[in-house]
């Protein structure tokens, strides 16, 4: 494309793992605006196995709404866009459907080198298959090690360890098990090679491989204890998972459409957070959230550095059975307003599993995805905290930073009957502090408003501005005090911008609704009791703050941090039921 060729109209398509969406901006009265979108079955697998069907159906979808064409007769996208309205100025795509890479981590220490692998995995879309340490000597350890990489059938192998000028031995021993493991197998079975340990060691680790393996180099991950350097082996990580792309079917044509290359649809969603902190509070971080079929991905941006964490394999639809399998199924029953036996929750977690886009049928189908949704957000806010320097936005080390901003998608939160559930899930499972404004991808555009971005910043930019998020309500947490249940924590007096105005006491342990519909806003006063704190200044400390409305409302959350469930079953029944009766939902 033609730096200077004049972008309308733009037609972005997400091919996630179940659902492939397509949106269409284009200008409306000189802006950008979201005109359309259309959503359907992801074509990956047979019958289709052609991506492209997916995105030719998603596009019908569009072309049902507007009138407009985007595809010739040999269902080639139009570009540019026609005199006669046929077709599109610029096309991009992000990309999920892509089955994870495959990891083998290796290390000297399991918590350290070993560690530093795993979070610059976790970076893109993978799963560790196997673990290599540097404990122990000899043939058996060897044979051990080779064993475990073929028992892994990984894609990529990467070895860390070793501190700058540090450790040779060790890390060299693991090299040598790598590259026989790989040896071994036929040369279209091999795994990558990706070398992310001692630099000194480089040029010895290029004699020992000998070409017999794919070799790539990265900055140490760990150059130092204490001390992590990520960014080098995360792009790796990606470029990797970017070939694994392009095999899907069909996927060469769609990349041969686009102006910029695929992009994995996780890297996309943390461009589009790291955009978001430039327009909040630089003292607090911004936290994206999205929960996908197969995969859950947390982008936080603190201080304008953005931390990214895909959990791969664990959605809504995908994962749930093998959590129970696990860790039991009171990880997810424990969510649940009624009681649901084990084998009822497995059954119906390997259903959803074999029928990934299905919808839920009736109310004990949908408290179990949402519970699902719950725990796959928790796991992966799990693996991503370690990965986190927040500084200032962290008062409390065992709390969730303080954040300005709170961007959650995904069909489960998207499609939740009332807001107050979607509203609930984020607060369950995130558990935010202070002051926090939720906003709800509710038209799934947060990756592909990262990939717009790309071609012409400005649409992005328009388009959020003109609604593309919705606000879904204002929650604040007072926390760190010390209280009883059914005491007086907090005083709440809002003033509405008509001048009306009502005071309301929240008691410790309550999830208070306040009326604060969309568009309007509100001054909100607060006088924190027990020492509780509630993001103004520390313990104890109250103030005014202007808020913004949403779907549901204003929320005050005092039922603690970190959230207590009951440890009775009943009573943690009725627990949920009442949270759900108190956000409307």
């Amino acid at each position: 494309m033609a730096k200077d060729q004049r972008v309308n109209s733009i037609l972005l398509i997400d091919c996630g793992t179940a659902m492939t969406k397509a949106v269409l901006l284009d200008q409306v009265r000189g802006r950008y605006r979201l005109v359309a979108r259309g959503e359907v079955p992801t074509t990956t697998e047979p019958p289709w196995s052609d991506v492209v069907d997916g995105i030719l159906h998603a596009a019908e979808r569009i072309s049902a709404v507007t009138g407009r064409d985007f595809f010739d007769g040999n269902s080639d996208l139009i570009l540019p866009e026609l005199s006669d309205r046929r077709g599109v100025d610029a096309f991009a795509t992000t990309v999920s459907a892509s089955p994870p890479l495959q990891v083998v981590a290796g290390g000297l220490v399991r918590d350290l080198s070993v560690a530093s692998v795993e979070r610059a995995a976790v970076g893109t879309y993978s799963l560790i298959k196997a673990v290599l340490t540097g404990e122990g000597r000899g043939i058996l350890q060897e044979e051990i090690l080779i064993h475990k990489i073929h028992k892994s059938v990984s894609d990529v192998i990467c070895i860390a360890g070793g501190a700058e000028g540090g450790a040779r031995i060790p890390v060299l021993r693991l090299v040598r098990a790598a590259t026989l493991a790989c040896a071994l197998l036929d040369p279209d079975q091999r795994p990558v090679l990706l070398y992310a340990g001692n630099s000194q060691l480089r040029q010895t680790v290029v004699k020992i491989v000998k070409k017999r393996v794919e070799l790539r180099v990265t900055d140490n991950v760990c150059p130092a204890p204490m001390k992590e350097s990520l960014h080098s082996a995360q792009m790796e990580f990606d470029s990797l998972y970017l070939n694994k792309m392009k095999q899907l079917p069909g996927i060469k044509i769609v990349d041969g459409w686009s102006p910029t290359r695929l992009l994995p649809t996780a890297r996309a969603f943390g461009r589009l957070m790291e955009y978001l902190w430039h327009l909040g509070d630089p003292l607090k971080g911004v936290l994206g959230v999205d929960i996908g079929a197969a995969n859950t991905t947390v982008a936080a941006v603190f201080d304008g550095h953005i931390s990214l964490t895909v959990r791969s394999g664990l959605g809504v639809a995908f994962g749930g059975e093998q959590l129970v399998q696990k860790q039991g199924a009171e990880t997810i029953s424990r969510w649940l307003p009624e009681p649901m036996s084990d084998d009822e929750v497995r059954g119906l977690l390997i259903n959803k599993e074999m029928h990934p886009t299905s919808i839920p049928q009736i109310q004990r189908e949908l408290c179990l995805e949402q519970a699902l949704a719950r725990e796959a957000l928790r796991a992966a806010l799990k693996t991503a905290r370690s990965g986190w320097n927040p500084g200032a936005a962290q008062p409390y080390p065992h709390l969730l930073p303080l954040c300005d901003t709170i961007v959650a998608g995904g069909g489960v939160l998207a499609h939740a009957p009332h807001p107050g559930q979607a509203a609930l899930i984020i607060l369950d499972a995130l558990q935010p502090i202070g002051i926090t404004t939720l906003v709800l991808d509710k038209y799934g555009l947060a990756s592909l408003l990262g990939a717009a971005a790309a071609i012409k910043p400005l649409a992005a930019v328009e388009t959020l501005d003109s609604g593309g998020f919705t606000n879904l309500a204002t929650v604040v947490t007072p926390v760190a005090g010390h209280a009883r249940r059914g005491d007086t924590i907090l005083k709440v007096h809002v003033t509405y911008d008509d001048e009306s105005a009502f005071s309301v006491e929240v008691s410790y342990g309550d999830l208070e609704v306040l009326p604060l519909p969309p568009g309007q806003q509100a001054m909100l006063e607060l006088q924190p009791l027990h020492h509780f704190d509630v993001g103004l200044g520390g313990p104890g400390k109250g103030g005014q703050q202007r808020v913004n409305g949403g779907l549901a409302g204003l929320i005050i959350d005092a039922r603690g941090r970190p959230l207590q469930l009951a440890s009775n079953p009943e009573q943690r029944q009725t627990q949920m039921q009442q949270w759900r009766w108190d956000v409307g939902g």
